[in-house]
């Protein structure tokens, strides 16, 4: 694992919070996997930092490896669920904050720093802040505004409640903040973008856009309001820098659902995008991360002029660059959405295909491959890339996953092939029925899709039959 300078302790995460206790240390805790492409960024540009090291010798740094045996069910307790998931414990257990997996090396440490300062939880910050029990400090802003919240899982907030509970936040922080304060603004800055990303969310899934009984003049004066905010921040070279991990990740949503002043927004955005890929402080793929934002502006409005071929040299020079295992995974992953963004899928493929000799992971890729195959419309591909990342893939909650996977490809692409499917089911039986983690967590959101999806079987063959009845029976 990256960061050959820290002591990972793994195994017995009870045992762990003991020493912890013990030693009067927090306890930073570190979820994920193997073939995680932003767990593989974590590693190469967070973890191997020195002065992350350096911090983590005064902590107790724990790995949960999402296939160690038991770790689907500790992260079911701890409400763990997305790669990677990194939380901050203090010395007695309680839970300090989540950190961002997103930002870059130099703004992970600011945000750790934030963390291990903190007087109060992010949990007792948010009740604070809602119930206006106490005036905040600045640094309790900060710490809310850099908190996790899309591997929140319902520690502070329900996925129902974010929406609502961040504008709120966001609202008094705003309150709270003055033009002398830089510390404070930026919280707000970032508070309101958390805010925007949950209701464009919320929007896109068919939630309720907000209160029904508001009157067109207060939905038009948000509207303006969202879109101002968004400006402020994509024109400011300082706050769109502390904010790339939100612009990048979500900017484009957040133009599309700003429902005002569109060109405007396309505009700046833009440039902060071209700004970002230009920071040579910034790792390669992050640079590319910057450059593939570019691209998917040009659907919204953005210049196309250029943008293919700047997407292709800037996945050239940064793969030819790159050979740390870590790096490489997440960057490969990127560039392959970059190129397919950029109309290039055959020049996907072919990385794809060219990275499954060398990748510690090549069974992510190999799903990348059946998506890719998938897309267009070839069916027998597809499948043959699901059974041989199957086949490949290494660590229980893996292997369970990508069977699953694989299983329920073929009853949606092949429905009448009831050999494969038998054999497919019977496999996938052996390997559920050997995993003591296999109704947790990842694990039973993943089988509960395969229930449905054998449950459209009209006449099950005999193992389909049987693992149909064990899900049944288990979930």
């Amino acid at each position: 694992m990256g960061g050959a300078a820290i002591e990972w302790q793994s195994g017995d995460l009870g045992a762990a919070f003991q020493l912890a206790a013990g030693n009067g240390r927090p306890l930073f805790l570190y979820w994920g996997a193997r073939w995680c492409p932003p767990c593989n960024r974590v590693k190469a540009d967070i973890f191997s930092r020195p002065d992350f090291a350096q911090r983590m010798r005064n902590l107790l740094p724990f790995w949960l490896d999402g296939d160690a045996p038991g770790a689907q069910a500790l992260a079911a307790q701890y409400r763990l669920r997305s790669y990677p998931t990194l939380v901050l414990f203090s010395a007695d257990g309680r839970e300090i904050t989540r950190l961002p997996c997103e930002l870059d090396g130099e703004r992970f440490i600011a945000a750790l720093d934030i963390a291990l300062a903190a007087r109060h939880t992010a949990a007792e910050s948010l009740q604070a802040a809602l119930t206006g029990a106490r005036q905040l400090a600045d640094a309790e802003w900060s710490l809310l505004s850099l908190y996790s919240w899309d591997t929140d899982e319902g520690h502070l907030s329900t996925a129902a409640e974010q929406p609502a509970v961040l504008a709120r936040l966001a609202a008094a922080c705003s309150a709270s903040a003055t033009s002398e304060n830089d510390a404070g603004a930026e919280a707000a800055a970032r508070l309101h973008l958390h805010a925007q990303v949950a209701a464009a969310g919320r929007i896109a899934t068919g939630g309720p856009a907000g209160n029904a009984s508001a009157s067109a003049a207060q939905a038009a004066a948000a509207i303006a309001a969202s879109a101002d905010r968004l400006l402020t921040v994509f024109g400011d070279a300082r706050l769109a820098r502390a904010n790339m991990d939100i612009l990048v990740n979500s900017g484009v949503n957040l133009v599309k659902w700003s429902g005002a002043r569109h060109a405007e927004l396309v505009q700046a955005l833009g440039q902060a995008a071209r700004n970002f890929a230009a920071d040579a402080s910034l790792s390669a793929g992050d640079r590319l991360m910057a450059v593939r934002l570019q691209m998917r502006m040009v659907r919204i409005g953005g210049t196309a002029e250029g943008m293919v071929e700047l997407v292709k040299q800037t996945v050239e020079q940064a793969l030819e660059a790159e050979v740390d295992p870590c790096a490489r995974h997440t960057l490969v992953n990127t560039a392959v959405s970059a190129l397919n963004d950029a109309g290039l899928p055959e020049q996907a493929e072919a990385l794809l295909q060219a990275e499954l000799a060398v990748s510690h992971a090549p069974y992510y890729f190999m799903l990348s491959l059946a998506s890719a195959a998938r897309r267009r419309g070839d069916a027998a591909a597809t499948l043959g890339w699901y059974e041989k990342a199957w086949s490949a893939a290494e660590g229980g909650a893996t292997r369970l996953q990508w069977g699953t996977t694989y299983l329920t490809s073929v009853i949606d692409l092949s429905p009448e092939d009831q050999s494969r499917i038998e054999a497919a089911a019977a496999g996938l039986a052996q390997e559920i029925a050997a995993n003591p983690d296999a109704y947790q967590q990842r694990n039973r959101t993943q089988l509960q899709r395969l229930a449905s999806k054998l449950a459209l079987l009209t006449v099950p063959g005999p193992h389909a039959g049987a693992l149909q009845r064990m899900l049944n029976a288990n979930l």
